[in-house]
């Protein structure tokens, strides 16, 4: 029997095998894909690449890694990234105990054992005292359910699931459905080489340019020798980030003063307009009201036809509601002649056909589709999984009407299960936060060997105070009223209940330290 089985070898199932190997247990890692890398495995869309920067997404627990990795850019696109992360597995010897192509399909507690029964979809089963999952919140990929599709006889890709080989784009009339953040960075560079582009919007963003830039030698012996101090930085911000808010209001200032400073930061790199602005854009409508008026304008400046900007100004929802996306000159796209903007809201498709597309107004002949759609975040790629806890309870089951967890690291009724990148627990600048939670598994398991403790399970109650405390993190903020994938707005007949944590890192690393300092309260051992 094995100690230890972790499912996905992203960013954060990587130090989980890390760490459990640096502990001397026996673990094995399940990888449904064909290489390491998670995300960066799957989404090598063109123009994929990081919103946070390069250098505050990787690892921090090695000072040799730190040492002999060179980024190239601020913000690394996703062949950068996979070289990395294939790198990290390398560099510590991480890949012996990672079976690629093994997509989990259930997992079945014994109590009597305290063991998990881990089955992969090839039938291979594996046994081990704890399960954590590191699938990762944006994971699992949402396909609409669009008629006809089947019958579509052009070539059609996911975004999260484009192919290894080159999709032949240059010549052929391509379709984009979706404008999110790989809508919005994959379509300039489909618009480079298709004959004819449509866009099918199904809902617009508060788009901001990510102005990425080389990272110069100089630069990068910076970036080392402050290596600890921006790892310092990234803990004490709310969303993980190199990037602090100003300590002021936007209300305490003048108005011109105040479009000064957001142009500073629309001018700057990276996400620095919602994570470095003043610092109530998202929990005063006033302040919030003011910088969505200034990316407002900043969409009507840059996009020429006023009739196609005002199809790109968001209506639904306020700068910050959503996490922004990074944009390259996608504004610029649409001043390009075979480039068309279709609104769903006012011509939705009604269905593919073996040509093409059919809207509610008339026909696009299409060659090559590219569904930029989401996903069915963080819950989706878990209960995917068949996973079944005491008494043969079924964690969908458990989850019907949203998660409920405890710190986002455990349910109740599913001993010796861990989640990692999980529900409730995870937001912003994704590796800093899961850091935290890998970091507290290892304790937890620590303190259970030097007690003689086989099981570890939360309790019901520690679930319910857990999910009014993630309920309170975004109320009376402008999160509170969102549609978007954070909530699960995104997939049809998903509970509308908030997913991530809005309680900032900081808040998030205080409660889990608690819970160590307190002994573990609120969970049972045995």
């Amino acid at each position: 029997m094995l100690d230890a089985v972790v499912v996905g070898a992203g960013i954060s199932g990587i130090y989980q095998l890390y760490r459990l190997r640096q502990a001397g247990l026996s673990v094995q890692l399940c990888e449904a894909g064909a290489g390491v890398g998670g995300t960066w495995f799957w989404n090598r869309y063109p123009g994929a690449r990081f919103d946070s920067e390069s250098y505050s997404y990787g690892y921090f627990f090695s000072p040799e890694l730190l040492e002999e990795w060179t980024w190239s850019e601020e913000f690394a696109g996703q062949p950068e990234t996979e070289r990395y992360l294939n790198h990290v597995v390398d560099r510590f010897d991480l890949r012996r105990d990672i079976r690629l192509g093994a997509r989990v399909g259930s997992a079945v507690y014994d109590d009597a054992a305290a063991a998990w029964t881990v089955t992969v979809e090839n039938g291979e089963r594996l046994r081990a005292r704890f399960l954590v999952t590191a699938v990762g919140p944006l994971s699992e990929p949402y396909v609409p359910a669009i008629p006809g599709l089947a019958d579509f006889a052009g070539v059609w890709h996911h975004t999260a699931r484009w192919p290894h080989e080159p999709v032949e784009l240059r010549g052929k009339r391509v379709a984009v459905i979706g404008t999110g953040s790989s809508g919005v960075q994959v379509i300039p560079h489909v618009a480079a080489e298709a004959a004819e582009l449509v866009v099918f919007q199904r809902t617009a963003n508060w788009c901001t340019p990510i102005n990425n830039r080389p990272i110069t030698p100089e630069r990068m012996r910076e970036i080392r020798r402050t290596a600890r101090s921006i790892h310092r930085t990234c803990r004490e911000t709310p969303g993980g980030f190199v990037h602090r808010p100003l300590p002021v209001s936007a209300l305490e200032v003048g108005e011109e003063e105040r479009r000064e400073q957001f142009q500073r930061l629309y001018d700057a790199p990276g996400l620095t307009m919602v994570l470095a602005n003043y610092r109530d854009i998202s929990s005063d409508r006033a302040a919030n009201a003011a910088v969505t008026d200034f990316l407002r304008d900043k969409i009507r400046e840059r996009v020429k036809d006023p009739e196609v900007a005002e199809r790109l100004i968001p209506t639904d929802h306020t700068f910050g509601m959503k996490r922004p996306p990074l944009e390259d000159g996608f504004y610029e796209v649409f001043a390009q002649e075979h480039v068309s903007l279709v609104p769903l809201a006012q011509e939705p498709i009604l269905r593919f056909t073996p040509g093409g597309i059919q809207t509610a107004a008339r026909h696009y002949d299409i060659d090559v589709a590219i569904l930029a759609t989401g996903f069915d975040a963080v819950t989706g790629a878990i209960r995917r999984i068949d996973v079944r806890g005491r008494d043969g309870v079924r964690l969908d089951r458990h989850w019907e009407a949203g998660p409920r967890t405890h710190l986002g690291l455990q349910s109740a009724g599913f001993p010796n299960l861990f989640f990692v990148g999980g529900p409730q627990s995870t937001t912003g600048n994704i590796p800093r936060a899961t850091e935290i939670q890998v970091d507290w598994v290892m304790d937890c398991l620590g303190h259970m060997a030097d007690r003689g403790y086989r099981r570890v399970e939360t309790t019901p109650a520690a679930e319910e105070a857990w999910l009014a405390h993630v309920e309170s993190t975004v109320r009376g903020t402008v999160l509170e009223d969102a549609t978007s994938w954070a909530f699960g707005s995104n997939v049809p007949g998903k509970p509308r209940v908030y997913q991530l944590y809005a309680g900032g890192i900081p808040q998030y690393r205080a409660r889990c330290e608690e819970e160590a300092e307190a002994g573990y309260a609120s969970f049972v051992f045995g």
